[in-house]
């Protein structure tokens, strides 16, 4: 019952422990037993952990540790547990958010990741703009906040939001630069490709699909719908001299004839206008 939990949890609090070492096991005994008793009460005894471990009498070193360890237990609970509970978290520290950076972080990329499976991409995305990646006193990465930019920016291309997309890309395209994260650098050519695709730069996007194509670190699968990208993007370009260029050097594009079909029908007629 919850109210044991919370019992055990007060007791815990009140008693004259004071080896923080030992403090921190007896939480985290208790919020192993909570998870593996699971049952119809596992909903309000992590409420009830929750109010426990951010309590301003716990100590802040504490809190932190347990609160870190508590997000990563989220992944093994159902989706629509974990959901509840991390809002509920979010709740209870944010008056004291500052301390809980780290631990707000975790938990919103966790809750971000649960509407991204619902495909609610929007609310997946108001999930990750709510970490404070400039604000903060915490010293973000440069890497995570390219990562969660570019996070951020491809859920509202899947909401069909390209103002919000471009906004996000923007922000990331500072920081891409100093980055040496090939992986990284590959997923930030490829949201730029899709913003310029959704914003009918087609031109633009033509161009940065096929850089995308070149590009051996990428499966061939990725390689090819990049250059598919690129035709489809070439076809819809405005007449001009660069889409003719663009189109002439697609179709010596050696696995065009194989894998494209129609549209090297459509980019040839094309060309002989």
């Amino acid at each position: 019952m919850a109210s044991g939990v919370r019992q055990q949890l007060s007791l815990l609090t009140g008693t004259g422990i004071t080896s923080q070492k030992e403090r921190t096991e007896k939480y985290r005994a208790i919020l192993k037993s909570i998870i593996g008793t699971g049952g119809p009460d596992l909903v309000e005894n992590l409420k009830a952990y929750v109010d426990a471990v951010s309590n301003e009498n716990v100590s802040l070193v504490i809190s932190r540790q347990i609160l870190s360890e508590f997000c990563n237990h989220l992944d093994e609970l159902p989706d629509t547990v974990s959901k509840v509970v991390a809002h509920y978290s979010l709740e209870k520290v944010q008056p004291r958010v500052v301390s809980f950076e780290e631990q707000v972080g975790l938990i919103r990329q966790k809750l971000a990741m649960i509407y991204e499976n619902e495909q609610s991409w929007r609310e997946a995305a108001s999930i990750l703009v709510g970490i404070p990646l400039e604000t903060a006193q915490k010293q973000y990465s440069n890497d995570y906040k390219l990562e969660t930019y570019l996070k951020v920016a491809r859920l509202y291309l899947e909401d069909e939001d390209p103002v919000q997309a471009e906004a996000y890309i923007n922000r990331a395209s500072l920081l891409q630069a100093e980055s040496n994260s090939e992986e990284l650098q590959m997923q930030y050519k490829a949201c730029y490709a899709r913003v310029l695709d959704f914003r009918r730069k087609f031109i633009e996007a033509a161009q940065r699909y096929n850089e995308l194509s070149y590009k051996t670190v990428l499966a061939d699968s990725e390689r090819m719908t990049a250059l598919k990208n690129a035709l489809i993007c070439t076809i819809l370009a405005s007449a001009g001299r660069l889409k003719h260029f663009l189109s002439l050097k697609y179709i010596k594009y050696t696995l065009c004839l194989e894998n494209i079909g129609p549209n090297y029908i459509v980019i040839g007629t094309l060309n002989l206008h």
